[in-house]
């Protein structure tokens, strides 16, 4: 059994392997995960290719060989390969299953197998798809016999060294703790506690499903207590990359930014609009121009074909005209007729300017082809917002009278001769 309990990856482990029962190498990692208090998922083949994967939505990682059998279904010794092009088929056959498992879950898959790990390596890296994911770490292959008695010393270690899953796994048990603690809390107070919602959400003549789910989330947001985690390991190596490629580390830092302030259009729903929404739209020439929905989330959500949306110019700000204030880390020459989106798409950085405002509807949108290409997301579209809803506000100040207004430098001058 292996030395080190199983922290991050308690649960549920899907173990694919044709030598199951068949070779004492994998039945002892079996032996030693149900040892541990884990649970394993025996599969002595591939799911088939239309096996609904949702089913391993709960499953902490994926333990598979690579080079599973012989024409007669029995195990290969190290070293032993199918021949060629059954051996082809094979490997396609596992790339096709791990590119589908990374689709429906970020779980991390150990390959363990008699092969020698730079084989399959490179084989795996030969699918473009699959080669960040072996580059970053979210394959992990070994050799059986390394792990044997020590699955759950390597498992920790590897996350341990990867901040992405550590992150995930550590703030999936809070998640799960702090839904269970509410579902248990409301189903005490009333079985039937989300048909009173349901109701209300009804009545107000919104779809109940969507304010369902915000509820749930901000319910479950509330009950959650502190992530337990800690990078400031891996700010180290952080700093390697940005020294030893900058252009390459800035890439990241953009590529990041988006996915914190900017959901692309294949994320959403594709008839619900929300405040953030934005629209790209090209004219004869080809010319692009960006325009962003900021009315009220509660009208949007009510929406149909005859909608009217709020759509506020954007204008692509080159990286000359960006000023960034050192001490506070904010855009200091934001103007008041406008706010400033840093990277928010691509790297590339956007206004959103306050004296072009355009009412449309959906249906409007659709002739003059108006194609949302995605969704700034709160709190950056909510003070899009407030800023705007500040702006149509402004008072009109009449101006000191120039009696009081301090001399020029030229005045000064000629009372100074006098």
């Amino acid at each position: 059994m292996s030395g080190v309990a199983p922290s991050l990856f308690k649960g549920i482990a899907v173990v694919i392997d044709n030598g199951i029962g068949r070779e004492a190498e994998i039945d002892k990692i079996l032996q030693n995960i149900e040892a541990s208090g884990g649970h394993a998922i025996r599969l002595l083949e591939l799911p088939e290719e239309n096996y609904d994967l949702e089913h391993f939505a709960r499953v902490s990682f994926f333990i598979m060989d690579w080079n599973f059998a012989s024409k007669e279904g029995v195990p290969l010794d190290a070293g032993v390969r199918l021949p060629g092009s059954l051996n082809k088929a094979m490997i396609a056959n596992n790339i096709a299953f791990l590119k589908r498992l990374s689709q429906s879950r970020h779980a991390p898959v150990f390959i363990f197998s008699n092969e020698e790990p730079e084989v399959v390596v490179g084989e795996l890296s030969s699918d473009p798809d699959l080669h960040k994911s072996v580059e970053e770490s979210h394959i992990l292959v070994r050799r059986k016999s390394d792990v044997v008695d020590k699955l759950y010393e390597v498992l920790e270690e590897w996350a341990s060294k990867t901040p992405s899953v550590l992150t995930l796994r550590s703030w999936e048990r809070g998640y799960l703790k702090a839904a269970n603690d509410l579902f248990i809390d409301f189903h005490n107070r009333t079985p039937y506690w989300p048909v009173l919602l349901w109701q209300t959400f009804d009545a107000d003549k919104i779809p109940p499903e969507i304010e369902m789910n915000k509820l749930l989330n901000r319910l479950v947001e509330s009950r959650m207590e502190h992530l337990d985690l800690k990078l400031e390991p891996f700010l180290e190596k952080v700093a390697e990359h940005k020294a030893s490629n900058e252009g390459g580390y800035i890439a990241s830092v953009h590529k990041v930014l988006e996915g914190e302030r900017f959901l692309r259009d294949e994320k959403l729903a594709e008839n619900f609009f929300s405040p953030g929404d934005v629209f790209e739209r090209a004219d004869e020439h080809g010319n692009k121009t960006y325009w962003m929905n900021i009315r009220a989330e509660c009208d949007c959500i009510r929406g149909s074909d005859g909608l009217d949306l709020y759509l506020l110019k954007m204008k692509l700000l080159p990286e000359n005209e960006i000023e960034i204030d050192t001490r506070n880390g904010a855009i200091q020459n934001e103007r008041d007729g406008e706010v400033v989106i840093f990277a928010m798409m691509e790297g590339k950085t956007f206004a959103v300017q306050f004296k072009d405002l355009r009412v449309r509807t959906i249906k409007n949108l659709r002739t003059e082809k108006y194609a949302r290409i995605g969704r700034l997301l709160a709190p950056f579209s909510t003070r899009v917002q407030q800023r705007y809803s500040s702006y149509i506000q402004r008072p009109g100040m009449p101006r000191i009278p120039p009696a009081f207004y301090p001399a020029s430098n030229e005045e000064n001058s000629k009372a100074a001769q006098a």
